[in-house]
């Protein structure tokens, strides 16, 4: 059911969107909320390759789960086919379009009958497009489920509100272009809740995965250079040593790990020496950016409490 949801919200994502018209696409958001509603309600998702690129990648609660062919033609297909009395609908939380990027965030709904079963599910997502060609592409989708099925029948009666508590570090994503390279960034994201972040909850001259829970991953489409360093297309943790005035930035191989428990500084790939930057205005919840700064490159931004670090990344 989950493989449902995931891609149903790819596709009607993509088209909220207006075009930059320096780009002029030949699909407008209109055109591509079009023909997602029609193949759904039609049954058929070939239409929908028109709005795929062949790189597509789908990501649940961090990780890479396949590619948008594997959902067509695998589990995707057969519940659509199950499926029945299907609604759907996205509540736009933040968009940003540019000459050739678009990145969306939202709520999703999805309701309908399943084997006899009413399904109720609900999540947050987070959409990459870019303009291949003359014509927007779905490239990337982090999909964080809060799916659930709701009772029915004599087990609805009485029922108390099984809603569950939302996570106090959620999971969730940033992403961006540098050049032609799309930067994919899956993270936890702790809160202050009046705590002492810097030389408290996050010690000083310690290994942190600058997140919560998993290590944080960065994922590189293509190469790129980081502090005058090439590093391959890949996927790599990401890691920090804070001080009290400098900082360690560090790019690893292994990014499927639990926190730093497993950090092993001989597969670094990159060390960066930074000093934070000190902010007026407190940033509860910790959250990361990647900004456009030219044709070919991004800033890589960290911003937790009053301190903000950041990074250069160029295509090549």
């Amino acid at each position: 059911m989950k493989k449902l949801f995931t891609t149903t919200i790819l596709a009607l994502s993509g088209l909220m969107f207006s075009c930059n018209d320096s780009v002029k696409p030949q699909n407008t958001a209109n055109e591509v909320l079009d023909l997602f509603v029609s193949s759904v309600n039609d049954k058929n998702l070939e239409p929908l390759n028109a709005v795929f690129s062949p790189k597509a990648k789908i990501y649940e609660q961090g990780s890479v789960d396949d590619s948008w062919e594997h959902y067509r033609d695998g589990h995707l297909g057969k519940e659509i086919e199950e499926m029945a009395n299907m609604t759907f609908d996205i509540e736009i939380a933040e968009s940003l379009v540019n000459k050739e990027m678009a990145l969306l965030r939202g709520n999703y709904l999805i309701k309908g009958e399943m084997q006899g079963q009413q399904i109720n599910s609900a999540g947050l997502v987070t959409l990459s497009m870019q303009v291949e060609g003359d014509m927007w592409k779905i490239v990337h989708l982090q999909f964080s489920r809060g799916c659930k099925k709701v009772a029915t029948d004599h087990a609805a009666h009485g029922a108390v509100n099984d809603d569950k508590p939302k996570p106090k570090s959620p999971k969730t994503a940033a992403m961006g272009n540098a050049g032609n390279t799309h930067i994919h960034i899956d993270y936890s994201s702790p809160s202050v809740r009046g705590r002492t972040i810097w030389g408290g909850l996050v010690e000083y001259d310690k290994v942190w995965a600058t997140g919560a829970h998993r290590a944080t991953a960065i994922n590189f489409s293509e190469d790129v250079e980081i502090n005058s360093t090439k590093v391959p297309a890949g996927k790599y943790g990401f890691f920090t040593i804070p001080g009290e005035k400098e900082w360690t930035l560090i790019i690893n191989k292994n990014w499927d790990q639990h926190m730093s428990d497993d950090y092993d500084p001989s597969l670094d790939v990159v060390r960066i020496k930074v000093n934070p930057e000190k902010l007026s205005e407190n940033q509860e919840a910790l959250t990361y950016a990647v900004n456009e700064t030219g044709n070919s490159t991004a800033e890589v931004t960290i911003v937790w409490e009053k301190l903000k670090v950041s990074f250069e990344v160029k295509s090549l």
